[in-house]
């Protein structure tokens, strides 16, 4: 009674308490102790935990694959199981978290480095058309898909997803017939469409990307009847998975590329179909499967050869880990593989950017011809040439350096891609006899250059590079391999993103002149290199860099494209050289990706076509 008498009193005295309760202290004491007990062992469990989660080495190593030895495509499995590990540039996560700590520190001038560089009625079946190339192929002879082609008297128009065709009468021009390939409509906009015109104009042949109904990307080829333009009908398709590159149509035969990309978790070896590339839902064959030594992607590069006029296959080839630059000569596919070479500087670890060259030969059956190796990556194929024997090949060369310490830092062929620590730019010339570089000019550019453009012609090539806003323009003498000769011709403000043999001695530019002004640009080449001669530049518009979206008329000098204006204005302009000056002879508003806009000269009419728009202009 005593006892709770006391704890009734809210304000008594701890004296009291104590002297009423003299066994309360004690078993306080003892309850604080057993609660540090447990708190100091919760601690050291959790310092535990955490250590093991901090210093615990990822386990790196991948699922046994022995039981697929009996397996054709074995070696294929191998290569790409070894990819199944944890790719993680860190052994452990306090590495991880160390490494952010460091990166957060450094993120402030990265930033301001990247701050300071700022997209009717039909008429009768037509039995008397020719056909007329429109699009400016890089090799003569070799036909390249584009979304645009033309007979005599026709133009042939890729909209999207939708052939349109139209009939050249100037001002009286007119839609005479469409057609969308029967299923295929579950497609974007950003999905590369093109399609060819055959020689007698009565069959296209459309390369379609779309999504099948299991939602799988894949690549068509349709073959259309379009003998009656006004009635344009399907007649065949070949179906394949995976993403549309490139293609190429040379004596009849087309050589198409597409791109098969895997998710490595998704990755199943008891299904073929999520590793292997699909033709007609066949998996392609074991020994038309090209590896690497370095296996660092999961994509492969297919190459088919089939007949344009049945679409019949004569030849495939898949290469793993290939990437998307294609360049095609008359005889040879080139393809690219790009890596990371790693070796010891000193305290230093040096990682260079190489790229494995791999060439086809297609004359006959799709047949590997050899492989060469250079430093640096190609920017596009315009940045290989084949002539009398001799591949030629600019690249990036580039490279990272890290002290060892820090060597656990993983540096992709991708990022070595696009680092600009070390780059700069070089010219390599292969013989394809046996594959090795019998020449070469190395580093010829300033310290962290990178080439925005290369222009091959017979026994002369022109490079321009660029990392500030300035176009040094460099001219080689390539007839002579064992004494080729180059020059600096220059710096011209801005750069060109595409350099154009533009005929008679001139060279056209397209690129920017600032990074808010674009710019096209005549260059003259004279006994000094080449210097600019006119210029034709408008401000806050964004321009295509797909050299296939320019309409290029030496004969007229004519060039046409597609920009769009900063306050969304969308149109198609259209220059004259007149032999002083650049001059805009057509400005209309054309609605659409200015990558899909595409022009052609007839006859004094400019016609263009835009996203369900098409406009005729009188120029001359």
């Amino acid at each position: 009674m005593k006892k709770k008498w006391f704890r009734a009193l809210s304000l008594a005295d701890d004296a009291y308490l104590t002297e009423a309760e003299p066994g309360r202290d004690n078993a306080r004491r003892r309850n604080n102790r057993r609660v540090i007990s447990i708190l100091a062992s919760a601690a050291c469990l959790a310092l535990t935990v955490t250590s093991l989660w901090l210093f615990l080495p990822y386990d790196k190593t991948p699922p046994s694959v022995e039981h697929h030895q009996n397996n054709d495509y074995y070696a294929v499995i191998e290569k790409l199981n070894a990819l199944k590990k944890v790719e993680s540039e860190y052994n452990n996560n306090f590495e991880m978290i160390m490494d952010d700590v460091e990166d957060m520190f450094l993120a402030g001038s990265k930033g301001d480095a990247m701050n300071s560089a700022p997209e009717s009625a039909a008429p009768e079946e037509d039995r008397g058309s020719t056909y007329e190339e429109v699009t400016d192929n890089q090799v003569e002879g070799i036909l390249e898909a584009d979304r645009i082609k033309r007979s005599s008297t026709h133009i042939y128009y890729l909209d999207g997803n939708t052939l349109r065709i139209f009939t050249i009468a100037g001002l009286e021009s007119e839609e005479v017939g469409r057609i969308t390939p029967c299923g295929m409509n579950n497609y974007s906009s950003s999905y590369q469409w093109a399609f060819y015109l055959s020689a007698d104009c009565k069959t296209a042949t459309v390369l379609t990307q779309y999504l099948n109904e299991t939602k799988q990307k894949c690549v068509g080829i349709v073959s259309v009847d379009v003998s009656d333009p006004a009635k344009p009908v399907e007649k065949n398709r070949v179906e394949l998975t995976g993403n549309y590159l490139s293609s190429r149509v040379t004596d009849g035969k087309i050589l198409l590329m597409t791109e098969f990309v895997m998710n490595k978790n998704d990755m199943d070896f008891e299904k073929e179909e999520t590793f292997l590339p699909q033709i007609n839902g066949q998996s392609i064959p074991a020994d038309c499967i090209i590896l690497p030594e370095e296996v660092n992607t999961t994509r492969y590069t297919v190459v088919m050869k089939l007949d344009e006029s049945t679409l019949e296959i004569e030849g495939q080839s898949a290469l793993l880990s290939y990437s998307k630059d294609v360049y095609v000569s008359h005889d040879n596919i080139f393809l690219t593989h790009v890596y990371a070479d790693t070796y010891d500087e000193g305290e230093h670890v040096v990682r260079n950017s190489m790229t494995e060259i791999t060439a086809l030969s297609y004359k006959d059956s799709l047949e590997k011809k050899g492989t060469a190796v250079v430093r640096g990556y190609v920017k596009d194929q315009w940045s290989m040439d084949e002539y009398e024997g001799i591949l030629r090949v600019v690249t990036t060369t580039n490279a990272t350096r890290a002290l060892k310490k820090y060597a656990h830092s993983y540096i992709s062929a991708e990022i070595l891609i696009t680092a600009t620590g070390d780059s700069n730019a070089s010219l390599f010339c292969i013989d394809l006899k046996d594959f090795k570089v019998v020449a070469s000019v190395e580093d010829f550019a300033p310290p962290r250059e990178e080439v925005r453009s290369v222009r091959f012609d017979k026994t002369t090539a022109y490079v321009c590079t660029a990392i500030e806003v300035s176009d040094p323009v460099y001219f080689f003498d390539l007839s002579d391999l064992n004494n080729i000769t180059w020059k600096d011709t220059g710096t011209i403000e801005g750069f060109s993103t595409s350099l154009v043999d533009f005929g008679d001695s001139y060279l056209l530019g397209i690129g920017r002149e600032d990074w808010s002004t674009f710019k096209v640009e005549i260059y003259e080449e004279t006994e000094k290199g080449v210097e600019g001669f006119c210029k034709y530049t408008l401000k806050n518009v964004n321009y295509s860099q797909d050299y296939k979206s320019y309409y290029i008329d030496r004969e007229n000098r004519l060039i046409g494209l597609g920009l769009t204006t900063h306050s969304g204005r969308s149109c198609y302009v259209v220059l004259h050289f007149d032999g002083y000056d650049l001059l805009e002879v057509a400005n209309v508003e054309l609605a659409g990706n200015d990558s899909y806009k595409r022009g052609v000269y007839i006859d004094g009419f400019m016609y263009m076509f835009g996203r369900e728009d098409f406009k005729v202009e009188k120029v001359f």
